[in-house]
């Protein structure tokens, strides 16, 4: 079976049912590859809370954003800004690289939702405003469509060549928080502050599920690689897994302290939860076991990114830092991971 293991400042844990935790409280101790710290506008701000970020196809430039409405590209190589992005006019809550990876969109409280052009750094396409702040973003695996939530009822489908409204869906409470397309783009699914889950069949957009799913908050929703399961977390702890045909659970994760704020697949067997504990924790979903937990951050962790090309994953937190976590592919788990660069702090 192809595992994976963290190559990170010479340590290594293979990620599997062999890789457990030391103790119930104690992480295995692997350090991220690179610590990116945000630095204020001026001498008389504090660094941004960083609340979104988004790591490019390939994995050679990540997008940061937060409560100083600025978006940044970085470049993972040397832990440089890039590109700096400002047109926002208040916190920027989500971003979504394009599949292709040319094109960023970010949106926030603003009620923007902007495209941006990569390589030049230039603002290419506005979207109408939305009544309520925008916090979720997603594009259609083709590209061709962007889904957008925030703090109303709707879900609204943009033509991404365009801007153009596509279509607006009713989604399932007042205030939703997290929507994602299926891989094969035949699905999406919108969930928020009451607990449910909504589930529609593209094209039609006809609705196909209603998942009662937790009496609290939805934070953040993902369907796993084959898009048979969808996977549900946020305030009720649980990460729950449900039938993406049926709406049946499938199975349930249960950190052992925080809420959960995000969460990432990481390949076809691992999903990364980041939570108020300021850690990051990381799950074995067909074992329905925590593997491994990735300690540093000092604040909540608000945000994750996971590019399966270059199995790199990307943790933003409260603490205004991100961190880069590099896992090399590994065909057996009793093979040592290979020495990564080492550390680096990059301000």
């Amino acid at each position: 079976m192809r595992q994976f293991t963290y190559a990170a400042a010479g340590l290594a844990c293979a990620l599997g049912l062999s890789c457990g935790l030391t103790s119930a409280d104690e992480p295995i101790g692997v350090q991220p590859t690179r610590i990116i710290e945000h630095e204020p506008r001026d001498a008389h701000e504090r660094p941004p809370v960083i609340t979104a970020v988004a790591v490019q196809l390939g994995g050679a430039l990540v997008a940061t954003a937060g409560d100083d409405h600025i978006v940044r590209l970085w470049s993972t190589a040397t832990g440089k800004v890039v590109h700096a992005l400002e047109t926002h006019g208040d916190w920027v809550r989500t971003l979504a690289f394009s599949p292709d990876g040319q094109t960023l969109a970010s949106g926030g409280d603003d009620r923007r939702i902007v495209l941006w052009d990569i390589a030049t750094g230039k603002e290419t396409l506005r979207f109408p405003p939305h009544h309520r702040a925008v916090f979720s973003l997603a594009y259609s695996p083709d590209g061709s469509q962007l889904a957008a939530v925030g703090f109303e009822h709707l879900v609204r489908l943009y033509d991404t060549a365009s801007g153009q409204l596509v279509r607006q869906l009713e989604g399932p409470g007042v205030d939703l928080r997290s929507v994602v397309y299926s891989p094969d783009g035949t699905q999406l699914a919108a969930a928020g502050r009451n607990g449910q889950i909504r589930v529609w069949n593209l094209p039609a957009a006809t609705v196909s599920l209603e998942i009662a799913g937790a009496q609290r908050r939805i934070r953040t929703l993902a369907y796993l690689p084959q898009g048979d399961l969808l996977v549900s977390a946020g305030e009720g702890r649980a990460i729950t897994l449900w039938d993406a045909h049926t709406g049946a659970q499938r199975g349930e994760l249960i950190p052992r302290s925080g809420k959960v704020l995000s969460m990432v697949v990481c390949g076809e067997t691992f999903i990364a939860t980041g939570g108020s504990d300021n850690l990051v924790r990381v799950w074995n979903w067909r074992a329905q076991q925590e593997v491994d937990r990735l300690q540093g951050h000092t604040g909540s962790v608000a945000t994750l990114a996971y590019d399966r090309a270059s199995a790199m994953m990307i943790s933003g937190s409260f603490d205004t830092t991100i961190r880069v976590w590099k896992l090399a592919a590994e065909t057996s788990a009793a093979k040592s991971a290979e020495p990564a660069t080492p550390e680096a702090r990059v301000r």
